[in-house]
């Protein structure tokens, strides 16, 4: 297995990736090698890497923090599931679930908490956990082209274990989605305001 994925954010500027292997941006599968810089003020005119527009653009990475908001918790026949809001970025993966919920009440096998289960794993920013009451038959890992893929327009998504951030403990450390656009008010993670940022690339 390969070792973490080391992030360093440096005060109002890049984040420090180390250890990563490769990127995906705009379907192309870049090697890494070495500590990279991503940039994170959402300028870069060689996005998604760091060419200190930052400085210019007067980034700063700190900013208000959302408010504490207690995690949602559904306990179903089969799964205790999870949803942390504080790191949601609302790509609504999880649509399905509220019928889902709903089906495992009344369900006597295992396929539904399975369907459940898939939705929450497909959560990129790791919002949506879960618990298994029962051992339910093993999941196939996700597979991905690349442990850091870039969203065109969008967020960082890492796909594999990190190190470096002060993350909550029940935040999966293989599921993570931060911000490169600058508008986050939750820095570093995103909460999906790139959607109001123009040009951004």
């Amino acid at each position: 297995m390969s070792a973490p994925l080391e992030i360093k954010p440096i005060p109002n500027g890049p984040l420090a990736v180390s250890q990563a292997e490769s990127l995906q941006f705009e379907g192309e599968v870049r090697a890494l090698s070495g500590t990279v810089y991503l940039c994170r003020c959402g300028e870069s005119r060689n996005a998604p890497f760091c060419d200190g527009s930052h400085n210019a653009a007067g980034f700063s990475s700190e900013g208000p923090r959302p408010e504490p908001v207690a995690p949602r918790i559904w306990e179903g026949q089969r799964l205790r599931t999870r949803f942390d809001p504080r790191v949601c970025m609302h790509v609504f993966t999880c649509k399905p679930l509220k019928a889902l919920r709903e089906a495992e009440v009344l369900a006597t096998d295992d396929a539904v908490a399975m369907e459940i289960r898939a939705v929450a794993a497909a959560c990129p920013s790791g919002a949506l956990t879960w618990e298994e009451k029962a051992p339910l038959p093993p999941m196939e890992a996700p597979v991905h082209a690349a442990p850091i893929e870039v969203i065109p327009g969008g967020e960082l998504r890492f796909h594999a274990p990190v190190r470096g951030l002060s993350l909550d403990p029940a935040q999966p450390d293989d599921r993570l989605t931060l911000c490169r656009c600058g508008l986050s008010a939750n820095k570093p993670l995103c909460d999906g305001r790139h959607k109001a940022k123009v040009g951004f690339r």
